[in-house]
């Protein structure tokens, strides 16, 4: 399970806010919290739960290894199914949570338009591969791999989900799941903006927002390099004043 955690110079910048700042920067983290999740855990998906029945696994022991074989792959292939449902609904559980909804809210028209539009094509997005995933499996004696990776490309999906981020006045540097860099979000729908620079671990399934800062003359320009050696500590284990991501 992915764990989201701060350090104390953000926590302290933080309690410092004013309450719309305060507001905005909580939203911030949870997006945060959202983005550095990009699969499920391993062995979450409850497609796996039927695999681990006595009465399934006795007949995949007693299967010839061409059967099992078969059996692996189509547990391989609803395990990505699963993975890609699992980011799919988890966006959109974060762009109609209440705290996303009431921002939305603040919006411009035009902006809050362009989210719900947003919204509406994932949405779409995902009632298309369903159906696609039920013809696909229900008509066919061997799966089409290609078709079945097509469906599973989270391109169109995360392309609108990003585009929802960016008309509530999000602006995201996005880098792979897989990268140690930091990442920063900045947030400008108000005068000054602010942003947030965080890390993902990926292999510890947790994550840290480092530090954040007003975007206006007072900002200080090492704080990239501030938030590196404190992200590098994080990683070797040496950073202790550490504590869980929680609106305050």
């Amino acid at each position: 399970m992915f764990e989201l955690l701060t350090t104390d110079v953000f926590a302290q910048w933080f309690s410092a806010l004013d309450d719309q700042a305060a507001e905005d920067v909580a939203a911030t983290v949870e997006v945060i919290a959202q983005l550095g999740t990009n699969t499920e855990a391993p062995g979450s998906s409850e497609w796996l739960l039927w695999y681990e029945h006595p009465s399934v696994s006795g007949r995949v022991q007693q299967a010839s290894p061409e059967q099992r074989e078969r059996f692996e792959q189509g547990l391989r292939l609803a395990n990505q199914w699963g993975a890609f449902l699992g980011y799919v609904r988890r966006a959109l559980k974060h762009l109609e949570s209440p705290p996303f909804v009431g921002r939305v809210g603040r919006l411009s028209p035009g902006d809050a338009a362009a989210v719900a539009g947003a919204v509406s094509r994932i949405r779409a997005a995902l009632k298309a591969r369903q159906l696609a995933m039920s013809r696909l499996v229900g008509t066919r004696p061997a799966l089409d791999q290609q078709a079945f990776q097509r469906l599973m490309d989270l391109t169109d999906v995360r392309h609108w989900y990003f585009a929802a981020l960016a008309a509530a006045g999000f602006a995201v540097e996005d880098v792979p799941a897989h990268s140690p860099a930091l990442r920063e979000i900045a947030l400008r729908t108000r005068g000054p903006g602010l942003r947030v620079l965080y890390g993902i671990d990926a292999p510890g399934a947790r994550g840290l927002v480092v530090l954040g800062e007003w975007l206006d003359r007072s900002f200080y320009g090492d704080s990239v390099r501030r938030a590196e050696q404190l992200w590098q500590q994080f990683l070797g284990g040496t950073l202790a004043a550490i504590r869980p991501a929680t609106a305050r």
